[in-house]
């Protein structure tokens, strides 16, 4: 199921009518399936994806944002889980629930 799931949110992801904040929820999903999968890498991508197409938007803070930055580290992607994890804690101007990352710096230096 999980592969059709993939499939399926690989192609929401590249339809033109769904808005910025459908697609970027469509690759977070991606890569929590991919990260379920043991498929880093690609998780790491989606995340990225997910996230870049946000970078200038405010939104809330979710659990699955500390998933994608353990993704990243898991992936050895440390460059984007040290820029994803400053600029979503730097997000706690408006939601103090990004604080709940910080624990995650001690991880990515």
């Amino acid at each position: 199921m999980r592969k059709k799931a993939i499939r399926i949110l690989n192609l929401s992801t590249k339809q033109p009518n769904f808005s910025k904040e459908e697609k970027s929820s469509g690759f977070i999903y991606l890569g929590i399936l991919y990260s379920k999968t043991k498929e880093f890498n690609l998780a790491s991508d989606c995340f990225h994806q997910g996230l870049e197409l946000m970078v200038y938007v405010n939104f809330n803070y979710h659990e699955n944002f500390k998933k994608a930055i353990e993704t990243f580290i898991k992936s050895e992607d440390f460059e984007r889980a040290n820029f994803w994890l400053n600029n979503l804690i730097q997000r706690q101007s408006y939601d103090n629930k990004f604080k709940k990352l910080g624990e995650l710096e001690k991880k990515v230096k």
